[in-house]
């Protein structure tokens, strides 16, 4: 039996759907590192990857239009993708997730999947920190511990708390060049852009629920391709001139495709059911799950390190991240339904 909750203006909030498209969302999302690296080619002059994210970024919003468009298709719901009338949270919504996008993919190719993957995910928690500014959703006291308790093991898991035997419990962020990773500030400061660019997207996600998920998703990609080609202009006219159709071999072809695929039409294509069914708190703590992915893939694939602060970190985040779900599911109907939505977040923007 679905759990929903039903906001006063009449919308139904499905929050197994709403789980569940976030967990496959962020599982989609934990691939883009492997992903991105498998499809960019090496730089022979540097020995590290070319810096050409943001073109894969495009492809996977590219490959999300055609497929949402002939799913608009299957559903016979075209006239209704015409007769939807676009609004500011729409367009910013896709563009933000495609300015995301395109920084961390690149980021991925510059730093460690682990830096890159938590540092964009710093974005769910603009995103509840907005919504509870400007949508006046509450954060109640059980929210607020999961919350914290993913975020806690964000700072664990990417270094910002540590721990020695010489130097006991340390703080902070080491940014500085890597000889394994010249382009590793770079990559950061990429990451915490993609955060940044995240967290508005999943924002503008609470807009306008009246629009059929198949109608936003694919909006989301068309304004999510126009996003990516931005910041590749910012990436050609001031960091890397490459072009990836001249370095891209075969098989790197192949890999994108698999990404563009996994890790855009199914992925990004369920972040608006996510958004439509979900609180923005729950939305946060959930997509965590992200971390996770990325992190295992990068340790057991590219042999990234991880040290004991880091696991117990992840162990933080599988714990606050599944948790909103899991008492959800353990509720009765009618306990769901004391949820409150405001009706400010159900406004048409």
């Amino acid at each position: 039996m679905a759990i929903s909750t039903v906001a006063p203006s009449g919308a139904t909030m499905n929050k197994k759907l709403g789980f569940s498209a976030m967990l496959l969302s962020a599982t989609g999302m934990g691939l883009v590192g492997t992903f991105g690296r498998l499809a960019t080619p090496i730089d022979p002059a540097t020995g590290a990857k070319y810096i050409t994210g943001d073109f894969l970024a495009f492809g996977r919003m590219t490959v999300g239009v055609l497929g949402m468009l002939a799913i608009i298709l299957a559903v016979k719901k075209l006239s209704e993708l015409r007769r939807t009338k676009l609004s500011f949270s729409v367009v910013a919504g896709g563009l933000a997730i495609g300015a995301s996008l395109a920084f961390y993919v690149s980021s991925t190719l510059m730093t460690t999947i682990a830096n890159a993957v938590f540092l964009i995910y710093t974005g769910p928690l603009f995103s509840a920190i907005l919504a509870w500014i400007f949508l006046k959703e509450k954060i109640n006291l059980r929210n607020a511990s999961f919350l914290l308790l993913v975020f806690v093991g964000m700072l664990m898991t990417i270094g910002l708390i540590n721990y020695s035997a010489g130097n006991g419990l340390t703080f902070g962020l080491e940014l500085g060049a890597n000889p394994d990773m010249p382009n590793k500030t770079m990559g950061d400061i990429f990451g915490l852009a993609s955060g940044l660019f995240y967290g508005l997207a999943l924002f503008f996600y609470r807009y306008r629920p009246d629009i059929a998920s198949e109608i936003r998703s694919f909006w989301n990609f068309v304004f999510g391709a126009v996003g990516a080609v931005a910041v590749m202009i910012f990436r050609l006219t001031t960091l890397d001139p490459t072009n990836p159709l001249e370095v891209m071999t075969g098989t790197h072809w192949a890999w994108g495709g698999a990404m563009f695929v996994v890790c855009g039409l199914l992925a990004i294509g369920l972040l608006p059911v996510a958004g439509k069914h979900l609180m923005a708190v729950e939305l946060s703590c959930v997509s965590y799950w992200e971390c996770v992915v990325g992190i295992v893939l990068g340790v057991l694939v590219w042999h990234e390190s991880m040290t004991l602060i880091g696991a117990i970190g992840g162990v933080l985040i599988i714990v606050g991240g599944m948790a909103p779900m899991l008492v959800q599911l353990i509720r009765r109907p009618r306990e769901a339904l004391e949820i409150q939505v405001p009706e400010s977040t159900l406004t048409k923007v």
